[in-house]
C-alpha cells in the first residue's frame, strides 16, 4: 500500500508540473496590476522552482519504486512529506507576498488562490494522511495568521472559516485514504486470486496431462493380457469338449464384458478430458445401421426377439464415421439389452436438410422419474444389485456427451412396459459421397484360409506375441516374430516379401509399429499391414499419411485378423510380388482421402 500511495502521488506531481507552473504565471500577471512587480516575482519563482524539484525526485522515485525495500519506501515517504511541507509552505505565503499593504479583496483572491491549491493537494497527497495535514494546516496556518493581524474587523471571522477548512480537509483526507487502502486491498485480493487460479488451472492442466498419460499406459498394459485371454480362448475354443465348452464360454464372456467395461471408461475419460476431435464427412447411415442390425441377429435371436433395419437407402449425413457408430452401437445394445419381447427396430427417414433417427424397442421401459437420469455415469434401469451382465452403465452416459460433441438433437420417449425410443437428428451431408461407412464388424467365425500365409509378427509383450503366434500357426499361417524392428539383415535376406506385417503399436524402445511398417515398405511398398494397439493415443494423421492400414484395437477377435488375411492373401506358388487391392472400404481400415 506504501508502494501503491508513493506511486500515486509521484505520477500526479510529475503530470502536474505544467500546470503549476502555468496557473504561476496567470497569477502572476493577474496580481502585478495591484501588486509591485519585485514581490510577484519572489512569490512566483520559488513555486515554479518548487514544481520542478517535486517532478524530477517524484520521477527519481517512480524509476527506483519497484525494487523499493520497505526501508527505502519509508526514506521515499519522507523525503515525500518535506517536498509537500515546501510546497504547502511557499503557497502559504501568498497572502502575505501579495495581499499585504494592498486591498482586501487582492488579499481575498490571494487566499482563494491558496484554498484552490490545498484542493488539488487534497487530491494528490490524501492518500497519505500524515503529510497532507500537515502541509495543509501550514498552508493555512500563514492564511490564518495574515487575516487576524491584517484583516481588521473581518479578520477573525475569516481566521476561523480557514481554521473550519482545515478541519474538513483532514477529515476529508483520513476518509479518502480509507478508501484508497480498501480499493488497493481489494485489487490485491483479486490479483492474488487470479494468480492462484493461474496455479490451480496450471495443476488442472497438468492433472490432465497426466492422467492422459496414465490411461495410455493403463490402456496398452491392461490391453494386453485381455487381448491374449481372448486369443488363447479361442484357441481352446477349436478343441474344446462338452466338458469345457461351458467353461470356455463363461471365459470369453467375462473377458467380453471386462472389454466393454474398460472401452466405457476410457471413452467417458477422453471425453472429459476434450481429447477427441471429430471428422466430419459424407456417410451413408441407412447402410451403417443396416449393418449393425446383422451384426445384433444372433443375439436378438438367442433371446427370441427381432430386429429388424429400415429406411432410406439413400440416406447421407455429415457426421464423424466412428463416433456415430458408436452412438448408434450403444442405443441398439440398450436396446437389446432390455427387450426380451418384440423386438428392435432402427429406422432412417430423411426429410428437406436433416435425416432423424429412431432406434425403438418393446422392452421394459423406463419409469418418467428415471428417464432424466439414464443418461448419468453408473444409473442403470431395475439393477440395484450392479449384475455385470447387464452392463457397466456407462452406455447413454457416452451417448449423450458424443452427441453433444458432435452437435447432434437427441430425444427419448418411453412407457414402461412398452418400450422405449431414442430419437437422433443428423444434418443431411452436402454432398453424396463417401469413402463408405458402415458398422465395424467381424463375422463370429473365422474363414477358412486355404492357403499358406507368410506373416511378419512384431510384438514387444511375450504373452500376446505367443498367443498371436499359435493362433495364426492353428490356421495354417508361416510366422516369422520379433519383439521390435526386424534387423536388416532379416529383411535384407527373405527371399520374398512376407504376406503381410501385424504389429503392435507400442514397442519397446522408440520404435512403433507404424516405424515398422514404414521401413518394410521402403522394401516392399506394396506390403499389407495390420496394426493391432492397446494405445488410445495413435496418431491418426499417421496411419492416414502411411495408406492402406487396417488399425484395430486391443482385445481384437481372432476372426478378425483371420478374415483380413484371406481378404490379402494368396498362394504363395503364385505369388512373386504382393498383390494388394484398396483396403480403404474394409473393416478397420484407416486410408487417406
Amino acid at each position: 500500500m506504501a508502494r501503491e500511495s508513493l506511486r500515486l502521488r509521484a505520477q500526479q506531481s510529475v503530470s502536474a508540473r505544467t500546470m503549476v507552473v502555468v496557473a504561476a504565471i496567470v497569477a502572476a500577471i493577474c496580481f502585478g496590476f495591484s501588486t509591485p512587480a519585485w514581490r510577484v516575482l519572489a512569490w512566483m519563482l520559488p513555486v515554479v522552482l518548487m514544481a520542478q524539484i517535486n517532478a524530477v525526485l517524484s520521477a527519481r522515485a517512480l524509476a527506483m519504486l519497484e525494487t523499493a525495500d520497505a526501508a527505502a519506501l519509508a526514506e521515499q515517504q519522507t523525503d515525500h512529506w518535506w517536498i509537500t511541507v515546501a510546497n504547502q509552505a511557499l503557497m502559504g505565503t501568498t497572502v502575505w507576498w501579495i495581499g499585504y499593504g494592498t486591498s482586501g479583496g487582492i488579499a481575498t483572491f490571494a487566499t482563494v488562490l491558496q484554498l484552490i491549491y490545498l484542493g488539488g493537494a487534497l487530491v494528490n497527497a490524501s492518500t497519505h494522511p500524515a503529510t497532507f495535514i500537515a502541509g495543509a494546516w501550514i498552508n493555512l496556518a500563514f492564511a490564518a495568521v495574515f487575516w487576524l493581524t491584517q484583516g481588521g474587523t473581518n479578520g477573525l471571522p475569516l481566521a476561523l472559516a480557514l481554521f473550519g477548512v482545515g478541519l474538513v480537509v483532514a477529515v476529508s483526507s483520513r476518509q479518502t485514504a480509507q478508501a484508497f487502502r480498501d480499493s488497493l486491498q481489494i485489487r490485491f485480493e483479486n490479483a492474488d486470486l487470479l494468480r492462484r487460479l493461474g496455479e490451480e488451472k496450471q495443476v488442472a492442466e497438468e492433472a490432465n496431462a497426466a492422467k492422459s498419460r496414465f490411461l495410455a499406459a493403463a490402456s496398452h498394459d491392461l490391453r494386453q493380457p485381455l487381448h491374449a485371454l481372448l486369443v488363447f480362448s479361442s484357441l481352446l475354443h477349436r478343441h474344446e469338449t462338452p466338458q469345457t465348452a461351458q467353461l470356455i464360454a463363461h471365459i470369453r464372456d467375462a473377458a467380453g464384458s471386462l472389454d466393454k467395461l474398460f472401452s466405457g471408461l476410457l471413452d467417458l475419460s477422453k471425453l472429459e478430458t476434450g481429447s477427441i476431435v471429430p471428422q466430419m464427412q459424407a456417410l451413408n447411415i441407412a447402410a451403417m445401421v443396416k449393418d449393425l442390425a446383422r451384426e445384433f441377429e444372433p443375439r436378438c435371436a438367442a433371446k427370441g426377439v427381432s430386429i429388424v433395419a429400415e429406411g432410406d437407402d439413400e440416406a447421407w449425413v455429415l457426421s464423424d464415421a466412428f463416433l456415430l457408430e458408436r452412438i448408434l452401437r450403444n442405443l441398439v445394445d440398450n436396446a437389446v439389452k432390455y427387450t426380451n419381447d418384440g423386438g428392435v427396430m432402427v429406422s432412417v427417414l430423411a426429410k428437406e436438410s436433416v435425416v432423424e433417427l429412431q432406434v425403438r424397442d418393446t422392452g421394459i421401459g423406463i419409469a418418467l422419474d428415471s428417464q432424466a437420469r439414464v443418461f448419468e455415469e453408473y444409473f442403470q434401469v431395475g439393477n440395484p444389485s450392479r449384475d455385470p451382465g447387464q452392463g457397466s452403465g456407462l452406455g447413454l452416459a457416452i451417448v449423450r456427451r458424443l452427441a453433444t460433441l458432435l452437435g447432434l438433437e437427441m430425444g427419448m420417449q418411453s412407457n414402461p412396459g412398452q418400450g422405449t425410443t431414442f430419437m437422433l437428428t443428423l444434418p443431411q451431408a452436402p454432398i453424396f459421397e463417401s469413402t463408405g461407412a458402415g458398422a465395424l464388424s467381424a463375422p463370429a467365425q473365422p474363414v477358412v484360409l486355404g492357403m499358406a500365409v507368410d506373416v511378419w509378427l512384431v510384438e514387444d509383450h511375450a504373452l500376446v506375441r505367443m498367443a498371436t503366434t499359435q493362433a495364426l500357426e492353428s490356421w495354417g499361417c508361416k510366422v516369422t516374430q520379433w519383439d521390435g524392428m526386424p534387423p536388416d539383415s532379416a529383411i535384407d535376406a527373405a527371399a520374398a516379401p512376407p504376406h503381410a506385417l501385424v504389429a503392435d503399436y507400442r514397442l519397446s524402445g522408440e520404435a512403433t509399429g507404424l516405424d515398422v511398417a514404414q521401413r518394410l515398405r521402403t522394401r516392399w511398398p506394396a506390403l499389407p499391414v495390420a496394426i493391432i494397439t492397446g494405445d488410445p493415443g495413435i496418431d491418426v494423421h499417421e496411419v492416414a499419411r502411411l495408406g492402406n492400414i487396417a488399425m484395430w484395437q486391443k482385445p481384437v477377435l481372432p476372426s478378425l485378423l483371420i478374415n483380413w488375411l484371406a481378404e490379402i492373401g494368396e498362394p504363395v506358388a503364385d505369388r512373386r510380388a504382393p498383390a494388394l487391392g484398396p483396403l480403404a472400404d474394409r473393416p478397420g481400415t484407416v486410408s487417406p482421402s
